[in-house]
């Protein structure tokens, strides 16, 4: 069984968690995100160094259509089924806010459910208690079809203090269905009901959040840095690098390789 402290604790380093699309459709990849190439991206991903794979059957970008978890599980299982078989000690992350999802997913060998929807689907955080796996909470609002709406995007108590006070909500509930407490993640959710001044904010502020729980951090591409995704990597290992200066514990990122060699350079620097 997976064992969330102590992977973080021998890795003694920030976690890189590598973008494993299986979308069709991603914001970042296009047609590149095809279930067909997933197995052979992950296994890239694996050459380059990272430590966790996040595989992501269903598009959470701001005014993304939803899927059935019928059609997300086609798309998903037998990618995670093969990677599972020739990969059994790698982590495996699934990023899915269904719970019919999440159960096939942990009985299909994920490790963790990397859950968009902020545990607003009961049953998947029914499914993470009772297999004892980890959960990652990453702030959102709304769906992604609605998410950024200005009703959503208001933070009048202030925008980091309401972020962790909602996650903590999240947080309790959990708990209170089951999953340990040390078994959760938590993700600021940069990208999910904010607004680009309000991602660049919190991401500014990263060291000022609690170190009550690791903290994961997605910002990889994402369109509060203007320009086309594809135009965006440079920005975004600069911004995973100072993230990981900020403490964060884990960096979900397309740019494993280039991130790696940023952060041997940041250790050579200390």
């Amino acid at each position: 069984m997976f064992d969330p402290a102590s992977f973080l604790k021998q890795l003694n380093r920030c976690a890189l968690m590598a973008i494993v699309n299986i979308t069709g459709d991603s914001f970042s990849e296009g047609i590149a995100s095809a279930p067909e190439s997933a197995v052979k991206r992950a296994f890239a991903f694996i050459e380059e160094g990272t430590d966790i794979l996040d595989l992501g059957a269903e598009s959470t970008r701001p005014g993304s259509p939803p899927i059935s978890p019928t059609e997300e599980c086609k798309r998903l299982l037998p990618v995670l089924k093969e990677l599972r078989s020739a990969l059994p000690r790698t982590v495996i992350s699934v990023d899915t806010r269904h719970g019919e999802t999440a159960l096939a997913a942990l009985e299909y060998g994920a490790d963790i459910i990397n859950d968009v929807g902020m545990g607003r689907d009961r049953d998947l955080v029914k499914a993470v208690a009772a297999h004892k796996a980890v959960l990652v909470l990453c702030h959102s609002r709304g769906t992604p079809a609605n998410m950024d709406s200005p009703c959503f995007t208001q933070y009048p108590a202030g925008l980091r203090e309401t972020v962790e006070a909602e996650l903590f909500e999240a947080v309790s509930t959990a708990v209170r269905t089951g999953v340990l407490r040390e078994n959760i993640w938590l993700d600021p959710g940069i990208g999910f009901a904010k607004t680009a001044e309000q991602c660049r904010t919190l991401i500014g502020e990263a060291a000022l959040f609690t170190r009550d729980f690791p903290w994961l951090w997605g910002i990889s591409r994402k369109s509060f840095m203007g320009g086309t995704p594809d135009s965006r990597d440079v920005e975004s290992v600069n911004l995973e690098s100072g993230l990981i200066a900020a403490g964060a514990s884990v960096i979900r990122t397309h740019n494993v390789k280039a991130l790696r060699q940023q952060m041997k350079w940041q250790k050579k620097g200390e």
